[in-house]
């Protein structure tokens, strides 16, 4: 079963693959097009997106925003 956010909850995924900042924008507005989600930032540095819900989303839903970019994603918050 799918754990489901609620509202204006924060993830944070370690991303695996990224390495130049147009990686960073291409997750970012992958996860921005998962409805409910309200902010998402990533970061080159620490390898990681932060998302914000203000929706019920599931976990599984940001991982495959992620994939969709053709990175690894693992929820680690």
């Amino acid at each position: 079963m799918a754990t489901l956010a609620t509202a204006n909850q924060n993830f944070v995924i370690l991303v695996e693959g990224m390495h130049c900042p147009l990686c960073t924008a291409m997750v970012r507005k992958a996860l921005l097009k998962v409805d409910g989600v309200k902010s998402a930032k990533a970061n080159l540095k620490d390898k990681k997106a932060i998302v914000q819900t203000d929706e019920k989303v599931s976990e599984q839903q940001l991982l495959d925003a992620v994939a969709t970019t053709g990175y690894t994603g693992k929820i680690v918050k």
